[in-house]
C-alpha cells in the first residue's frame, strides 16, 4: 500500500477539443504545494426501486453527484497569482497519486475552473484553498500516459509534461 506523499495536483489551460486524440498529453504546471487532495469523485446518487410489492425498500445506484475540491496548501506568492489569473477559465486537471510524484499508483484526468482564497493569518505558517470546480466526468489515464517531472533542488517540480505510452 504506497503513501499519498509527493501525489500532485497539475493543471495546464485547454489548448485543445475534449475529442481529439492523446488530449492529455502536454506540459502543465504544478497547482500549489497541497497539503491534501480531497477525492474529485462525488458520492453515487441511490436510486430508489421499491414497489409496492416490496417488504423492504430497494435502491440501485444512479449518477454520482457533481463534485467539487477544496484542496488546502501553502499560500505562496508564486501559485496564488497563476490561480488568480485563471479564475473562471476552464483547465485541464490530473491528479498524480503516489509516493514519486508522477501517478506511480495512478493519474486521473478531469475539467473544471479553480478559485483561489486565502485561509485565516496565524502565527502559523499561511495557508490558502484552492477549490476545484469539476465539469467533466473524471477519469484513468495512467494506462495511456507517462509522466516527466523536472524538480529544483528542493524537489519542487518545475516541470511536469505527460507524454503518450510507446504503443499507446
Amino acid at each position: 500500500m504506497a503513501t499519498g506523499l509527493k501525489s500532485r495536483i497539475i493543471y495546464r489551460e485547454q489548448t485543445k477539443e475534449s475529442n481529439e486524440e492523446n488530449y492529455w498529453a502536454g506540459t502543465y504546471k504544478l497547482l500549489m504545494r497541497a497539503k491534501s487532495i480531497p477525492s474529485p469523485f462525488g458520492s453515487m446518487n441511490m436510486v430508489d426501486t421499491s414497489t409496492l410489492e416490496d417488504l423492504v425498500e430497494t435502491q440501485e445506484a444512479g449518477r454520482r453527484s457533481a463534485a467539487s475540491m477544496e484542496v488546502p496548501g501553502a499560500f505562496e506568492k508564486k501559485y496564488k497569482d497563476e490561480m488568480a489569473a485563471n479564475e473562471g477559465k476552464k483547465l485541464d486537471f490530473c491528479i498524480l497519486y503516489g509516493t514519486d510524484g508522477k501517478g506511480s499508483e495512478g493519474i486521473c484526468a478531469f475539467i473544471g475552473t479553480e478559485t483561489f482564497a486565502p485561509d485565516e493569518a496565524t502565527d502559523d505558517h499561511l495557508t490558502g484553498t484552492a477549490t476545484v470546480a469539476i465539469s467533466t466526468v473524471p477519469r484513468w489515464i495512467e494506462d495511456s500516459y507517462d509522466v516527466q517531472v523536472t524538480e529544483d533542488e528542493n524537489g519542487y517540480p518545475t516541470s511536469i509534461t505527460l507524454s503518450v505510452k510507446a504503443g499507446g
